[in-house]
């Protein structure tokens, strides 16, 4: 009996401890669920536009674009071409391996090219040849071998290459030795090594050998297959606009003649553009069914050879995205930029579809409430209207008629002007001009000026949006600023510039420049200087999440450097990570209810 007290207090501290517990792990299942209920911010659904993706094997171009030169492929299997001022290798999935210092030289995109001579790179850059070693330590700049040459051949024979200064054709090595080959009458539009070793040239778009005791040293083969015509894996290749390549074989008979792209000269339809390939600039084959294109631009693209239909299909870009003027998103997650167009599924080295050729500048693009996109820009140095939906091609309408439409805007939006469904261009000095425009986001005519009337005076514009029909919402001096109509003008309502995350109003501004988008009752603002993404319920100014760190930009998944252009569809938005050439996706997460 002298036992039961004890006994009884052991039970009750047994009991307790187990209430404890059992509270205890109700709280933080409780708790994690509140979290999970409360939860939301912005998420990284992956990079568009850099086949580095992130981090050190990121691809970027050095300097204004350019470009390519054509491309090499090195013993490791490892691809050259030009990215801007650099020189960029590459491995075959898209990572960027080294870049190299280029002479400071005029583009020449007719003219430049490079070639592979056993380990050396060679390159004619500015009139000149230089080399460097497929060993050199990233970094390392081409060294001038002191030759001059207008054009060079992409390939070698017994250790030589082909050049030609103005009329002379000759051989170089790797080491700067120079043989003689022959003098023309006129200058060469090419040289290239063809079947068996035999050495060619380009003249007037026909192709001729070089043979010894022939009338002028040389006699005519046949007709170039294109631009820039190399011999390659027993066929002639050449480029043409529209991302034309023909095959030709060692006869210079077409075998079967244009494998990519349209157009073949005689060819009535369509065929899908490759945009970025636009103009070929040289191959290299990688294996028999797989080889590398050096694009107009500075974009590398793989081919896949398809034997059954004799035509190559890009399957992989290979590159970073040096500019971005103007992104446009739908609703099912389809990303337009430059001049083509992605599925929010692709990855970071998924070439374009349905590319256009691409725009001098586009100045901004928007949604109507059909869902069609609407963007002005300039094409071929005339005014031109990108309208259409993303699942096929954007159509291109150019201006024909006089205009109030500026040569030069920072953005557009789309609204209503004497209930006429309307397009408010606006320009980097604060003026704007609107244009009535079709169903179709089509120009139809001038409206005239709109006026922007703000409370103090705005120094640099950046942005435009248009939530309703009665609001805009512009950016300007590193401050949101928004307008109510005032009769069919705008007035300024009132201007903010802090994402207020530290809980109170006013005490975490933007930097000097950001740019905005509108959309389902969100906006979204890229904080350039402070590398960051924010969204924000329209309404209230409340921040919903935020993307990247302020004041820390990266270059992994969680972080921007310098965004710039941007656009928001439903829950969705895409934004331009300029300091590291890519497109960010991204996704607010929204509490569940």
């Amino acid at each position: 009996m002298k036992r039961q007290p004890l006994l009884l207090v052991r039970l009750f501290l047994c009991l307790f401890l187990c209430l404890f517990s059992f509270s205890f792990l109700v709280a933080i299942i409780v708790g994690v669920t509140a979290a999970s209920l409360r939860a939301e911010g912005i998420s990284c659904e992956g990079i568009l536009g850099n086949s580095g993706e992130q981090g050190a094997t990121l691809v970027r171009f050095q300097g204004a674009a350019s470009s390519g030169m054509g491309i090499v492929c090195d013993r490791y299997g490892s691809l050259w071409d030009r990215a801007g001022a650099a020189l960029n290798r590459y491995a075959a999935d898209g990572r960027l391996l080294a870049s190299y210092k280029l002479p400071n030289a005029p583009v020449d995109r007719n003219s430049d090219t490079i070639a592979l001579l056993g380990d050396t790179i060679v390159v004619r850059l500015g009139g000149q040849l230089s080399t460097l070693s497929i060993d050199a330590a990233s970094g390392a700049e081409v060294q001038p071998l002191k030759i001059a040459a207008d054009k060079l051949s992409f390939s070698s024979h017994d250790g030589w290459l082909a050049a030609s200064k103005g009329p002379e054709v000759f051989l170089v090595n790797a080491a700067g030795e120079k043989k003689p080959v022959v003098t023309l009458k006129k200058n060469p539009e090419a040289v290239a090594f063809g079947p068996d070793g035999v050495l060619y040239v380009g003249l007037e778009s026909k192709l001729y050998r070089v043979v010894a005791g022939a009338a002028d040293g040389i006699e005519p083969a046949g007709p170039q297959p294109g631009e820039r015509p190399q011999f390659l894996d027993g066929y002639w290749y050449g480029s043409g606009f529209h991302s034309t390549e023909r095959r030709f074989d060692k006869n210079l008979k077409p075998a079967p003649g244009v494998v990519l792209g349209g157009n073949s000269g005689s060819f009535i339809g369509h065929v899908d553009e490759q945009s970025e390939i636009v103009n070929g600039r040289g191959l290299a084959q990688l294996r028999p069914d797989l080889f590398a294109i050096s694009g107009f631009g500075g974009i590398v693209h793989l081919l896949e050879w398809k034997p059954v239909e004799k035509r190559f299909s890009p399957i992989r870009r290979i590159g970073g995205l040096p500019a971005c003027g103007a992104i446009g998103l739908d609703r099912e997650g389809r990303v337009w930029c430059g001049s083509g167009q992605w599925n929010w599924t692709d990855g970071p080295a998924t070439p374009q579809r349905l590319g256009i050729p691409t725009p001098d500048k586009v100045f901004g693009l928007t949604t109507l409430d059909n869902g069609s996109l609407c963007g002005y820009g300039l094409q071929w140095g005339k005014r031109t209207m990108l309208v259409g939906t993303l699942d096929k091609e954007l159509l291109r309408r150019w201006i024909e008629s006089e205009t109030v439409l500026p040569k030069e805007a920072v953005a557009v939006a789309v609204t209503e002007i004497d209930k006429r469904r309307s397009l408010v261009v606006l320009e980097p000095g604060g003026k704007a001009v609107a244009v009535e425009i079709n169903g179709d986001g089509s120009y139809k005519s001038d409206i005239g000026p709109v006026q922007l009337t703000t409370a103090t005076p705005v120094k640099a514009w950046t942005s435009l949006a248009a939530p309703t029909k009665d609001s805009l919402l512009a950016a300007g001096d590193g401050f949101v600023i928004e307008f109510a109509r005032d009769g069919q003008q705008w007035k300024e309502e009132r201007r903010w510039n802090s994402s207020g995350t530290s809980g109170q109003s006013g005490t975490d501004t933007f930097g000097p420049t950001i740019r905005l988008t509108s959309d389902a009752g969100r906006l979204w603002v890229a904080d350039t200087a402070r590398s960051r993404a924010l969204c924000f319920d329209q309404a209230t100014r409340k921040l919903l999440g935020s993307f990247g760190t302020a004041d820390a930009p990266g270059d992994d998944l969680t972080h921007v450097n310098t965004p710039t252009t941007l656009a928001a569809c439903g829950d969705r938005a895409v934004v331009y990570d300029s300091g590291n050439q890519r497109l960010v996706k991204l996704r607010l997460i929204t509490p569940a209810r």
